[in-house]
């Protein structure tokens, strides 16, 4: 896992340009599966047959991640750019980068403090305050290592750090879940979905797992994503915390769960020895209400890891959580008979 995981931090692939998560997850899958296909959205659709085909399961999650794009390139050979996701600027400023399918190397900057005046020192910078320096001399020379609607990712080795992982893109983890859970004999016919497109802003998050979940029509889907922290310093008693285990999640901006199914998840994982904590609400949107929108009443359970900094260059996972979430995202694979029933 852990091998994975770093891996799938370290991959470039911003939303809407996945071809290399992609790649990746297709090689490490392909035994594993009666069935690979990518839909035209660029969604990753594996099929596991069951030991009963009664009903259809959806276990799916996202394999994108925030970032930015290329939209100019300045006369003195600097690249402005824009977001691709909801990211920060404050958390930015002095990163490094990646630009390209060449890997083009740069550091995000702005206006040296000292040539600022006391107005715009008093100010939140923002992104269109910002650049990307590349070490061009002008912008013929930049053109010939980046041009416009090039991906640019943050440049960010991943490891740990104490009880964490830190890296990129951790947001991704899921996706090293589903690879996992795929070793599971499932007890119905499955289909693990490493959806597209998550984090491009949009009425509903997910627009990769509203296709998928459109097309497959799931009776019951589990969903695996990222949920973010308040446990930060100083913060008063989080929602969900690094450490605290799986987060069984009822409720967030755009979907609410199924409270039988999610009470009966809860109740298997307890009796599995599996920590959990429960988050009741939250501002944040999930792939969970694209899979419930897109579907022909499908049930949904949400399983989340928590996340500190989502969305920066560099996130904190704790690694008990991570074992919680694998552990829970295979269980219910394999028994996923045994929580419809409970919850029935």
């Amino acid at each position: 896992m852990a091998f994975t995981l770093k891996r799938l931090s370290e991959l470039n692939a911003v939303a809407g340009n996945e071809d290399e998560a992609r790649r990746y997850i297709i090689s490490e899958i392909t035994e594993k599966c009666d069935s690979i296909s990518v839909d035209s959205i660029g969604n990753i659709i594996a099929f596991k047959r069951g030991i009963s085909s009664e009903k259809k399961i959806l276990l799916g999650t996202n394999m994108d991640e925030a970032g930015f794009i290329v939209s100019d390139i300045t006369e003195t050979g600097y690249i402005k750019f824009k977001a691709v996701g909801s990211i920060d600027p404050r958390t930015v400023i002095a990163k490094r980068v990646v630009i390209g399918n060449d890997a083009v190397k740069g550091i995000i900057g702005i206006k040296a403090v000292h040539l600022t005046t006391k107005d715009e020192r008093e100010k939140a910078v923002k992104l269109s305050d910002m650049y990307i320096d590349i070490g061009a001399k002008n912008k013929k020379k930049a053109q010939k290592k980046v041009k416009k609607g090039d991906y640019i990712t943050f440049n960010t080795e991943f490891g740990s750090i104490g009880e964490c992982v830190r890296g990129k893109a951790l947001d991704r983890f899921g996706s090293a879940c589903l690879m996992e859970a795929m070793d599971q004999p499932p007890a119905y016919d499955t289909y693990f979905v490493f959806s597209a497109q998550r984090e491009i802003p949009s009425g509903i998050a997910g627009r990769g797992m509203r296709v998928a979940a459109f097309g497959i029509k799931p009776d019951y889907a589990f969903i695996i994503d990222t949920i973010d922290t308040a446990d930060g310093y100083k913060s008063k008693k989080p929602n969900a915390a690094l450490g605290g285990g799986a987060v069984i999640e009822y409720m967030d901006k755009t979907s609410i769960a199924d409270a039988k199914f999610t009470a009966a998840v809860a109740g298997f994982a307890a009796k599995n020895g599996i920590k959990t904590q429960s988050k009741t609400s939250s501002v944040m949107t999930s792939i969970a209400g694209a899979a419930a929108q897109a579907s022909a009443g499908t049930v949904i359970a949400c399983i989340g890891i928590p996340c500190r900094y989502s969305h920066t260059p560099v996130s904190f996972m704790n690694k008990n959580d991570i074992n919680a979430v694998t552990a829970l995202c295979s269980a219910v694979v394999k028994e996923s008979d045994v929580i419809i029933n409970e919850a029935s």
